[in-house]
């Protein structure tokens, strides 16, 4: 399977003859699934319950499975620094049901296209009038005040999200449901689900969250580029429904109410594509092609061998020296 090339329409090696790569040289590290920040992205219905008893109840939603992206989460995005030391690495695979405030913060961060945007944002006042432009429709200013202040402190809360690797093993997220540290693997080649865009052998690869889907192309030769203007739509198919339940149980296509893994708010791999640029006028248009820094900083992996949305994919981890 190593160093073949992907031919557009065909199913990948791994889809196609259902083996995995494999290698030599691997880094494995136990890691330990972050139920405290997993807590903080439970639904309103559910913050009134025990966050252990909340996890154990809806187990399999919550778990870390084996063969997805294990992000760390040890330190804080919008704080200095951070006190807190633990004797494993903290990981999450999935936001869970965090809210929609929330994920539009993440969505908006991860759309900024330079270093100084992307690092400053926090502290520059487009985030306050983002963030005032979110309950903009709120007449009473007391009820508005209140819900800005909210939504600023969790935001405060959100850790730094950085790729460790691929889990290796299943890791629950209470103690009530079992172990709660799994093995992730953070150097070496492994096989794993393609997201929703082809991905060719060579390409870098980078992480997303599901529902940034549809700031990216789905078409021609701009697929996986970042769109100028984002849709609404995310894709579906038999193939992503099918690897999903594979992955993630069988009651992954049936959401939350299944009592299965929710294929929803989760972690997912794509080609990295820099953007295009519009300039020029209307009779000779052309675009620059830039880096985008919200995709280029997520950048984890090499492809080796590729394939269709998805198909497994054959990655090496570059998570040690990226």
């Amino acid at each position: 399977m190593i160093g073949m090339s992907y031919n557009e329409g065909l199913p990948s090696m791994g889809s196609a003859t259902g083996s995995r790569v494999d290698s030599a040289a691997k880094h494995i590290m136990a890691c330990k699934v972050h139920t405290n920040q997993l807590g903080q992205w439970r639904s309103e219905q559910e913050q009134s319950i025990d966050v252990h008893n909340c996890f154990h109840n809806s187990k399999m939603k919550w778990c870390m499975h084996k063969d997805e992206v294990v992000l760390n989460t040890s330190k804080s995005f919008n704080r200095e620094s951070d006190s807190t030391v633990n004797a494993y690495p903290m990981v999450v695979t999935t936001v869970g049901d965090m809210d929609a405030d929330l994920r539009a913060y993440l969505i908006q961060l991860y759309s900024l296209k330079t270093a100084t945007e992307f690092c400053s944002f926090h502290d520059t006042p487009s985030f306050t009038e983002w963030v005032n432009n979110k309950f903009a429709d709120v007449n009473d200013m007391g009820i508005k005040t209140k819900k800005v202040n909210t939504l600023k402190s969790r935001i405060e809360l959100l850790p730094e999200f950085r790729c460790q690797g691929i889990a290796l093993g299943q890791a629950w997220a209470s103690y009530l449901s079992g172990d709660t540290v799994a093995s992730v693997l953070v150097g070496g080649m492994v096989t794993v689900q393609n997201g929703a865009f082809t991905m060719n052998t060579g390409d870098q690869v980078q992480w997303y969250f599901d529902f940034e889907e549809p700031c990216f192309h789905d078409v021609n030769k701009d697929n996986g580029m970042r769109r100028i203007e984002q849709h609404t739509q995310t894709s579906s198919s038999k193939r992503k429904r099918f690897n999903d339940e594979r992955l993630f149980g069988l009651g992954a296509s049936l959401g939350k109410s299944s009592g299965q893994k929710s294929a929803l708010n989760m972690v997912r791999i794509k080609s990295y594509r820099m953007r295009k640029v519009p300039i020029g006028t209307a009779a000779q248009p052309h675009n620059l092609v830039l880096d985008h820094f919200g995709d280029k900083t997520r950048i984890f992996a090499k492809c080796i061998s590729g394939g269709r949305p998805w198909d497994a994919v054959d990655i090496m981890l570059m998570t040690q020296s990226s």
